[in-house]
């Protein structure tokens, strides 16, 4: 008979601990949950006044517009990325981008 009481109060206290547990996570995921609504709210991110600095897609292009030896296909790539310069597609200057991979290529070809 004393087996089976010191049974339930050892099976009350798991049960217990386990609840004691579960409350603890719970309002601590509130906690981090209310503080992080509260530092989104203070930090405004402004996408608008960030300047891209490279170009990959021209960089790209140009690359394997040198790399390319037919000229049909050279010549297509050019005159597409000439068109995309002129709807200004771009954001750094194709010109000088085109002489800068130019001159750094025909310099490590030497």
């Amino acid at each position: 008979m004393l087996n089976k009481i010191f049974n339930k109060r050892g099976q009350a206290s798991e049960s217990m601990t386990w609840i004691a547990a579960t409350l603890i996570i719970i309002v601590l995921l509130g906690i981090s949950i209310y503080a992080a609504s509260l530092l989104s709210k203070l930090k405004i991110i402004d996408y608008e006044t960030e300047e891209r600095t490279q170009d990959i897609i021209m960089e790209e292009s140009l690359f394997s517009y040198f790399s390319i030896k037919d000229s049909d296909v050279q010549s297509k790539i050019f005159k597409s990325l000439e068109k995309m310069n002129q709807e200004e597609k771009f954001y750094e200057d194709f010109n000088s981008k085109f002489q800068q991979i130019k001159f750094n290529l025909e310099k490590n070809e030497k």
